[in-house]
């Protein structure tokens, strides 16, 4: 789990590859969680960015599990924090949709009343049955 972001400046948490081994995503997880804590303790909003094809299936088994992990996260966060003002939110998009990602990134980390939301951007996977 990659985080980008200082000061008063959003987080970006990046899922990347777990690989083969199942104790990675309690790593990453744990990892997460952590980095989230303590960016809506600092009063920072959070972005976790997540790869669309994980979070419907069509990616490793263990990537989609921690991409689920992360949706949960997010969710649970936003509504927990929903009083105090944590902002937690996704974004979701294929391989080439970075700009679009990216954009959606920005909007969401100046956004003052989203929490809790996955924004999916992009429409390579609208439609599609994994493989």
């Amino acid at each position: 789990m990659s985080g980008e972001g200082s000061g008063s400046e959003a987080v970006v948490l990046r899922a990347g590859a777990v690989g083969d081994d199942p104790a990675g995503v309690t790593a990453t997880l744990t990892d997460a969680f952590a980095q989230v804590r303590e960016a809506v303790e600092a009063g920072r909003p959070v972005v976790v960015v997540l790869a669309a094809r994980d979070l419907m299936g069509q990616g490793d088994p263990l990537d989609a599990a921690v991409a689920t992990g992360l949706l949960g996260m997010v969710r649970t966060f936003g509504i927990e924090g929903a009083k105090p003002g944590w902002r937690v939110n996704a974004v979701a998009g294929g391989e080439d949709d970075g700009a679009a990602v990216d954009a959606t990134v920005a909007m969401l980390a100046s956004a003052e009343h989203v929490t809790g939301q996955l924004l999916s951007v992009g429409g390579a996977n609208l439609g599609k049955l994994p493989a």
